[in-house]
């Protein structure tokens, strides 16, 4: 038997008080029993978005390699020719064209986050945000599916608008996680949490799976239509998961109230340095090392998938198939890590185990793109196992740490803030990468110093005051509250 939405209060409405009997009576029969998250609808609709992103993006995945395909016969060149391509294409070589749109997408994250975080903060259109961005994204995976020798290139471009899409779902369904903490409790919440990884991966790998198994099934002739029919598949799939999750989703009021005088369009990038502002001047332990950390350790994280593929496609001469293959033992690895990060962290402490891990990730990253082959398919494939590993140990460090070292009492404010860290230089190892090679540098050293960014943050970490100061720090803000409220 399900569990009852806990009760409604002031404070914190449940989805009974926000949408209506009548509503919820609707949703609750539209909401299936996946999953019982104990009638917290808010953390249900976020379990089927999760679903819905991890398909989005395993079928980029397997898109880019098309468009790379594409761009290297566009460009005049052999692909069965073991030798890189070193013509141009729209005044680059087409081995830059995945990172090219990896920067593309950054840079309109970096400039256009605030605007979308202050209509998600001061506006009551979070939920209206999250849905928008999630239809836009299926029109465009829905005309992706036309991708040709004809078409590629405005294909390419789309895909840069999806990818910068993505992060506007992100911010929007992730707005939602504060609300669903204060409803459970911090340790339904890291329940939860494992849940929605969980979730997310698991979906990635059945994707994955899925379009393999169709790949060989219709002897799908080459990359082009491998990724045609992931694209279908996927338009069906996140059509699905994207309309269960909203439709699950709650219409949240404003956070903040806009002051008079300000600007919407400008307020997000006001708070912004207000945030930055007091987390320098009152976290300067922890919180501040983190965030700044956070800015260089994601998008070197970020740019291993973009990097990853074009160095697999064009350096070791990997299929769609054997892309897939790769992705997926990726995925299935990062379980094992995952239990690995639990046992150096409690060993040791969230932050040294942190850096542990981008240490560790750079180095695996240096030793397979420096001695990897193309006559050498199952060593590729450990090497995916290894990355799997380390990424498995990489990021639940990570939300452990921010968890721990978040003040009491700032999670809404300070949640917001940290996902548009995470896109700050998401366009800076994909730049790096691609400048490298228009010069003629090898693919391999390119993935090198796109990795190299990783040794930046584990640095950064090194400036943080002892783990006690720092978990200390963060309880003072709510004991600060605490004394000021008590008579």
């Amino acid at each position: 038997m399900e569990a009852e939405p806990p009760p409604a209060d002031a404070e914190n409405p449940n989805l009974d008080t926000i949408m209506g009997e009548d509503t919820i009576e609707k949703k609750k029969c539209f909401c299936l029993k996946f999953f019982d998250y104990g009638g917290v609808w808010e953390a249900r609709g976020f379990s089927n978005l999760g679903i819905a992103r991890g398909a989005l993006i395993m079928s980029n995945i397997v898109f880019a390699t098309a468009l790379i395909d594409l761009a290297t016969l566009e460009a005049g060149c052999d692909l069965e020719d073991d030798e890189d391509c070193e013509n141009k294409v729209y005044g680059f070589t087409p081995t830059s064209l995945i990172s090219n749109i990896a920067v593309l997408s950054g840079l309109l994250s970096a400039f256009f986050m605030p605007i979308i975080g202050a209509i998600v903060d001061y506006t009551p259109q979070r939920r209206l945000v999250g849905i928008l961005a999630a239809v836009l994204m299926i029109m465009i995976q829905t005309l992706q599916i036309g991708v040709s020798d004809k078409t590629w290139f405005i294909m390419a471009i789309f895909q840069a608008i999806a990818a910068f899409l993505y992060q506007v779902e992100i911010l929007s369904t992730y707005a939602y996680l504060p609300d669903i903490s204060r409803k459970v409790g911090q340790d339904k919440m890291t329940i939860y949490s494992s849940k929605f990884t969980m979730i997310q991966f698991l979906a990635q790998l059945l994707f994955l799976l899925l379009v393999g198994v169709l790949s060989t099934g219709l002897s799908l002739k080459d990359n082009v239509v491998t990724a045609q029919v992931s694209q279908g598949v996927n338009v069906l799939w996140v059509s699905v998961f994207f309309g269960w999750g909203w439709k699950c989703m709650p219409t949240a009021p404003a956070r903040h109230e806009l002051e008079e005088g300000h600007s919407l369009w400008l307020e997000g990038f006001r708070q912004n340095w207000k945030t930055i502002s007091k987390i320098n001047k009152e976290y300067k332990n922890g919180l501040r090392w983190f965030l700044l950390a956070t800015t260089f350790a994601e998008a070197s994280a970020a740019a291993i998938t973009s990097v990853s593929v074009v160095y697999l496609t064009e350096s070791l001469g990997f299929s769609a198939d054997q892309i897939i293959v790769f992705f997926m033992v990726t995925l299935l690895s990062s379980a094992p890590g995952t239990k690995f990060a639990s046992y150096v962290t409690n060993w040791t402490n969230p932050n040294l185990s942190w850096q542990l891990s981008m240490v560790s990730l750079f180095l695996v990253l240096l030793i397979g793109s420096l001695t990897l082959t193309k006559d050498a398919e199952i060593f590729t494939y450990i090497w995916g196992v290894v990355i799997g590993f380390m990424l498995g140990w990489f990021y639940p460090t990570e939300n452990l740490f921010f968890s721990m070292c978040l003040p009491k009492g700032l999670e809404a404010e300070l949640s917001g803030f940290f996902v548009y860290c995470t896109q700050i230089l998401g366009w800076l190892p994909p730049l790096l990468f691609t400048i490298l090679v228009e010069q003629g540098v090898s693919q391999n050293l390119g993935v090198v110093v796109a990795a190299s960014i990783l040794l930046i943050a584990a640095a950064v970490l090194r400036c943080a005051a002892p783990w006690d100061e720092i978990v200390a720090e963060a309880n003072q803000h709510k004991q600060r509250e605490d004394d000021e409220s008590t008579p």
